[in-house]
């Protein structure tokens, strides 16, 4: 039997057939939206400016015994700290930081509309409550005992979960006497498939007994001495070295895995780890751990993971302190550039009003580490001194001097953005016997933020992103299919930035992505994926998104052909060398983060709220009917003017020079008929095709 199961105020989860509700359980009522976009009001967290150019020395605050919580501000003079008010420190060219443990970022930032009401942001409270370990994805609290690591997906841990790790941590290292050493001893750690560790154990143990023979035979003690000797025998003796340093390496990694509380210390049961194998329990062991070190590689022990394996947990710890602080600081001061848009040159030059050329600088480090210096807590031993003396559970922010901004600083930035889609093959990625054909691409799509500065255009970021690829899509008849889901090449514009993003599925999303398994009721159960949908840093558009589109002229609508650029989970399809997207530009959701609170507090824009609707859709999967419910969009900015965008067509490589434009049959697959015809634009995508004005959510390419 299936049942409807309480979700958040936005969603829920809803295989049909029996409903039970839960006492005490209910829907919040959705947010007010205005007919017409708000004048933007900024919140009191968010003035247009907190970083005036600062004076030669600071001014003087002075210390007050009796400011209301909600006024009052830590600062730190001459090493010592005090509370003073926020205006006499903002006064003195302080920029407030926010270390509370009800932060978000601008984009969840709490607004009000013209008459002064308060315009609910649906995905703030979940985003609060992953932060402090105290919801899951869907919304519902997280079991006790459980932590959510979201930081790799876009959301960084509160002060106060940072507080308890590094109080825990101050009394353990998960380090034994030699495990750090064994692990700075090897790069990496080879995998080997469970089903073939014994083989190879068995091939190792073979070089070995040889790599011995020879060595008595020539009258050497170690293996080193051998291969000088016996230089034939250099490869064997590097590649027992190896073994043998590796195999060291992944007893160290289990013990660490096992103190860190990411791997169960039941060695060899049948449910848990079998030691000395690179299991399916010691790669989700390993996947937690990058999750929480925010370390972007697959779950392998690759070189970033074995580094921080073999950094103590309290030097960990810094680190994080120091990543979730610069996504405060960045968003207290509004600034963006991170020295992405260095060349082998250095960091790009801007023209100045003295006619001299500056380098652009990379203010997210220098404010970073100017923050927590200043602060105290750039070493472990200042960080933990902090969090001894300050319960971060209570409302706390400090007053931090920062330096001038840039002059190209201004409260509305002349902004652009530019695509380059790098080296693109349109050709099959398969032959005629359905074998993969190699595609490699040498230069790979990038994604540009640019400012005009005195008639120059000044690049303040450069990262990596995605553009379409060939994909799997259920067709009309029921069957999956290749598509060639490209990304649109040629100006467009976003004049729309939506916070907590939804994706509406197409018809033609397989079933097997709108449902997931999930606790409910203490037991497993099948329920809507809302993850893929959203809103959530699961989601296919991720926690937020810029919509392109084509502006309409003579009173004709936006075209908009479903492409987005949008923060994303998904951060192996940015950094593999095989990574595409559905036809969007995907960016880490940190990043996207930082791109769109920066755009939006440096354009003009209106804040037109939350989006309602009334979308519902049920599908059949096996004999149970589910039914999905998306009350609304997101929460939308508007841009006046919008933001231009150029996507480069890039460089097209094979001999196919066109996209295809049809339904391609995969190999070893019997179809009952050719093909189906695409259901919209001519350029085989998903969303809203040429000529249509396809709402900004529904049936895009994330």
């Amino acid at each position: 039997m299936t049942s409807f199961v309480c979700r958040l105020p936005w969603r829920l989860v809803m295989p049909l057939a029996s409903v039970v509700f839960i006492a005490g359980c209910r829907t919040s009522p959705p947010a007010p939206t205005i007919s017409a976009p708000a004048p933007h009001t900024e919140p009191a967290a968010h003035p247009p400016s907190q970083t005036p150019p600062a004076p030669s020395r600071p001014e003087p605050v002075a210390a007050q015994a009796d400011v209301p919580a909600d006024r009052r501000v830590l600062l730190v003079q001459d090493g010592k700290e005090s509370w003073v008010d926020a205006g006499s420190a903002t006064g003195a060219g302080y920029t407030i930081v926010d270390l509370s443990d009800a932060w978000t970022p601008f984009i969840f930032a709490e607004h009000q509309g013209p008459e002064g009401q308060p315009l609910h942001n649906r995905y703030r409270r979940v985003f609060v409550g992953l932060a402090n370990d105290r919801l899951d994805e869907d919304g519902e609290p997280l079991p006790e005992g459980e932590k959510n690591y979201l930081e790799l997906y876009g959301i960084p841990p509160s002060l106060s979960v940072l507080r308890a790790r590094f109080l825990r941590d101050a009394d353990r290292s998960c380090h034994d006497g030699t495990s750090r050493e064994v692990l700075e001893a090897v790069e990496s750690v080879s995998y080997v498939e469970p089903s073939r560790i014994r083989a190879e154990e068995e091939k190792t143990a073979r070089l070995q007994a040889e790599l011995e023979k020879a060595a008595r035979k020539h009258n050497v003690a170690t293996l080193d001495e051998l291969a000088e000797r016996q230089p034939d025998l250099a490869a064997k003796v590097k590649l027992a070295q190896k073994r043998t340093a590796e195999r060291a390496a992944l007893a160290a990694v289990e013990h660490r895995l096992t103190c860190e509380g990411f791997l169960e210390d039941k060695p060899n049961s049948k449910s848990g780890h079998k030691k000395g194998s690179y299991d399916d329990a010691l790669r989700l062991a390993v996947k937690g751990f990058q999750q929480k070190h925010m370390i972007y590689e697959s779950n392998y022990l690759r070189k970033a993971t074995v580094e921080a394996l073999a950094r103590s947990t309290l030097e960990n710890d810094l680190l994080a302190l120091k990543r979730v602080l610069r996504e405060r600081i960045v968003d207290a001061a509004g600034v963006l550039e991170d020295g992405s848009a260095n060349t082998s040159k250095g960091p790009p030059q801007f023209p100045s009003a003295a006619g001299t050329k500056l380098p652009v600088p990379n203010l997210a480090d220098d404010l970073t580490d100017l923050t927590t210096k200043s602060l105290g807590i750039d070493t472990i031993e200042g960080a933990l001194s902090f969090f001894r003396r300050h319960d971060t559970a209570s409302p706390l922010r400090v007053a931090v001097r920062l330096p001038a901004l840039p002059e190209y600083y201004k409260p509305h930035m002349e902004l652009s953005i530019v695509i380059d889609r790098g080296d693109v093959w349109y050709g099959l990625p398969f032959d005629a016997d359905g074998k993969p054909v190699p595609q490699p691409r040498k230069k790979f799509p990038s994604f540009t933020l640019y400012v005009n500065q005195k008639g120059q255009r000044v690049p303040l970021v450069r990262w990596r992103t995605t553009v379409g690829g060939w994909r799997a899509e259920q067709a009309s008849d029921g069957y999956e299919y290749y598509r060639y889901k490209g990304s649109d090449v040629g100006p467009r514009v976003i004049r729309n930035v939506v916070a907590g993003p939804v994706w509406i599925a197409p018809e033609s999303t397989p079933i097997r992505g709108l449902v997931k398994t999930k606790r409910v009721f203490g037991r497993s159960q099948l329920v809507v994926n809302y993850d893929e949908l959203g809103p959530g840093f699961l989601s296919a558009y991720g926690l937020v998104a810029g919509y392109f589109v084509v502006p309409g002229k003579d009173g004709r609508p936006d075209w908009d052909n479903g492409i987005r650029a949008h923060g994303s989970s998904e951060y192996l399809s940015m950094y593999s060398a095989s990574g595409f997207s559905h036809g969007c530009h995907r960016l880490p959701n940190h990043l996207a983060i930082r791109l769109y609170s920066f755009i939006l507090r440096h354009r003009n824009m209106r804040v037109a709220g939350d989006q309602a609707m009334d979308f519902s859709r049920q599908f059949l999967k096996g004999n149970d009917v589910y039914e999905m419910r998306l009350p609304s969009r997101g929460f939308r900015y508007q841009l006046e003017p919008p933001l231009p965008v150029d996507v480069l067509e890039g460089e097209i490589k094979g001999e196919q020079k066109t996209p295809i434009t049809t339904y391609v049959p995969m190999p070893h697959v019997v179809y009952p008929g050719p093909p189906p015809a695409l259901p919209n634009s001519s350029e085989g995508r998903a969303g809203g095709g040429a000529g249509t004005t396809a709402s900004p959510d529904e049936g895009g390419a994330p």
